[in-house]
């Protein structure tokens, strides 16, 4: 059903929020926890990696398909369900991560025998597995998150419900990452899958509670098989056909290909060149996170027309140009420290224009295979963007300074492009008539 009231925290979205967060967190946990585990066990940075490479392979690869399986079912058994497999996957893991299992060599099933070495125990195997299946659960339920939202609040409350979900996360994961590390030291690995397990399990049981039927999302529409490829095929053809959407994509694909070498070059820039301690990379991290959280709440707080998304969108753009300048050229740490946290804060208000501005635009009933195709597309550069980005730092033998300026010319030039496109500015001024300001909000 449409949302109970004008508020942002009714019933449903207030299920929604708290699902997850208790899944939030405790999966922040799960993944520095994993890392140890994987390292304790193996002591191999091949390992972590390929484990991560397994996870994001069928958003990238399912992305489009799922996405369209989304959108021919309900939206709340595809979160519901996606929340229960996520948590006995986790149980599952629980129970091989025991001592029993990390020790036995071989296993028997009677019609096969299986053998395991020190470097690939049996207990390895189920996570290079649960992995796959996380993923490719992921690839379903992440559509699903972007279409609930606006399926569970009115249009004019969408901006504002993104904020709470994005500030929340960024806290819980923030907290959770925090606590993995002591998790692990005092527990062990098998607990904080036992917690992830139930946490997931929990958030399915308030998702149950959750009354979603919008105008044109209801329920499973059935379709016959043939048509499946068509309906994959109009996620693209809705992308490519609208000219500012496709160009927007454009723009922020290649931004994003560009922003991974920022990330590792922070510790070459903390190390190297401000001739800091390993422990300022640590703040430095803090700093971000803390700065993406405030962009996120604050922002939130102000009732925003399409209009004046679009100048704030503008400004975001020429200011990261401006903040990579300036990086290029100075040493003091505090500034540094600065103008990176400005960078985090532009990012987030960015994120959360753009996500409720897609949501309100986007017709209901194609949401999960739009979304599903731009998770493929952003998912997909970011293998790419991180080797190019570590091998454009190694060519230019750590001169960060270099890599700074380099980033700058970029941004500029997309910058420049994306303020100038008359299609991007329709796109973001399509949903004028969705924005009218609350009494009493503070507006911009």
């Amino acid at each position: 059903m449409r949302p109970s009231a004008d508020r942002v925290l009714n019933r449903n979205f207030t299920l929604f929020l708290a699902g997850q967060s208790a899944s939030i967190l405790c999966n922040a946990l799960y993944a520095v926890v994993l890392v140890l585990f994987l390292k304790h066990m193996t002591g191999s940075a091949s390992i972590l990696g390929a484990v991560q490479l397994v996870a994001l392979l069928p958003c990238v690869l399912l992305g489009p398909f799922a996405g369209a399986l989304v959108d021919r079912s309900s939206l709340k058994t595809v979160v519901v369900a996606s929340y229960a497999l996520r948590g006995l996957l986790m149980l599952l893991l629980f129970l091989v991560s025991s001592a029993c299992f990390l020790e036995r060599e071989s296993i028997d099933l009677g019609f096969a025998h299986l053998d395991f070495t020190a470097a690939f125990p049996f207990t390895l195997y189920v996570v290079f597995g649960v992995s796959l299946f996380l993923g490719t659960i992921d690839a379903a339920l992440n559509p699903a998150m972007c279409a609930i939202i606006p399926a569970i609040l009115a249009p004019a409350k969408v901006q504002k419900g993104n904020s709470l979900m994005q500030g929340a996360t960024g806290l819980l994961t923030m907290a959770g990452n925090a606590l993995g590390g002591l998790f692990f030291s005092t527990m062990g690995a098998p607990p904080a899958f036992l917690l992830n397990g139930l946490s997931y399990l929990a958030a399915a049981g308030t998702g149950l509670f959750l009354s979603v039927v919008p105008a044109g999302h209801g329920e499973p529409r059935p379709r016959a098989g043939k048509h499946f490829m068509a309906e994959v095929k109009e996620g693209f053809v809705f992308i490519l056909t609208n000219k500012g959407l496709r160009n927007q994509t454009i723009v922020y694909a290649l931004s994003n290909l560009v922003f991974p070498a920022v990330m590792l070059a922070l510790p070459f820039l903390v190390e190297d060149v401000l001739k800091l301690s390993e422990a300022y990379y640590g703040y430095l991290m803090s700093v971000l996170t803390f700065s993406a959280i405030a962009g996120y709440f604050l922002f939130g707080l102000f009732k925003t027309t399409e209009k004046q998304n679009y100048r704030v969108i503008c400004a975001i753009f020429i200011v990261e140009t401006l903040v990579f300048l300036l990086l290029a050229f100075t040493l003091d740490v505090y500034l540094v420290f600065v103008l990176l946290a400005v960078l985090s804060v532009c990012m987030a208000v960015s994120r959360l224009i753009n996500t409720a501005l897609k949501q309100k635009v986007i017709p209901a009933e194609i949401r999960g295979r739009v979304f599903g195709t731009l998770d493929a597309i952003n998912g997909g550069l970011v293998p790419l963007s991180l080797t190019l980005g570590g091998a454009a730092i190694d060519l230019l033998n750590k001169n960060i300074t270099l890599l700074f300026f380099g980033i700058f010319a970029a941004y500029a030039l997309l910058a420049g492009v994306f303020v100038l496109d008359r299609s991007i500015r329709k796109f973001y001024l399509s949903g004028c008539a969705t924005a009218v300001p609350d009494e009493g909000a503070p507006s911009i």
